[in-house]
């Protein structure tokens, strides 16, 4: 098993070496606020507080008008946890505006009490402004519920902010 493992991780890095070489990769941080705003639920203020917010690190490959992206964030709240969101899709560039809409997996891992993984589908939004080397973004994550359809009324949503530094 250990043997599988280990060709599958080569076969996956050698697969990547075109893609670093052609590719724009873009490394940044992101945070990230738990935003009922956008879902139409009731916004109540005194509810507003530090134990939403969600901080990390932001990767990113841009070949063409596809795009890959790697979030992993740490969120503070009744509890810790670490956050990945892994997404593929398109990233159209028009003129200093980038917009883009992807799609994966993500993945929880929780400290404390709760059940230590979890796993899901996540459809994110996005828009950057590209200055140069550096991007300023402006994205929103959202929970995809797929028992019976694409159910996103019933998710729960990520608004955020992201700098990002891009080597071309």
């Amino acid at each position: 098993m250990k043997r599988i493992v280990l060709i599958l991780v080569v076969i996956a890095v050698l697969a990547m070496v075109p893609v670093a070489v052609f590719a724009d990769l873009g490394i940044g941080a992101a945070a990230f606020y738990k935003s009922p705003i956008l879902l139409g639920q009731p916004v109540d203020i005194d509810n507003l507080n530090v134990n939403q917010f969600s901080f990390g690190g932001d990767i990113r490959f841009k070949l063409g008008w596809f795009q890959a992206e790697g979030l992993l964030l740490y969120a503070v709240g009744d509890v810790n946890s670490l956050n990945a969101y892994l997404d593929a899709g398109v990233a159209l560039d028009l003129v200093i505006l980038r917009l883009s809409l992807g799609a994966g997996p993500n993945f929880t891992y929780n400290f404390g009490n709760s059940p230590p993984v979890q796993a899901g589908l996540n459809a994110k939004v996005g828009a950057d402004v590209m200055l140069g080397q550096i991007s300023f973004g402006l994205s929103y994550i959202m929970a995809l519920n797929i028992d019976n359809g694409i159910n996103i009324k019933t998710s729960s949503g990520l608004l955020g902010v992201n700098v990002t530094f891009w080597m071309q």
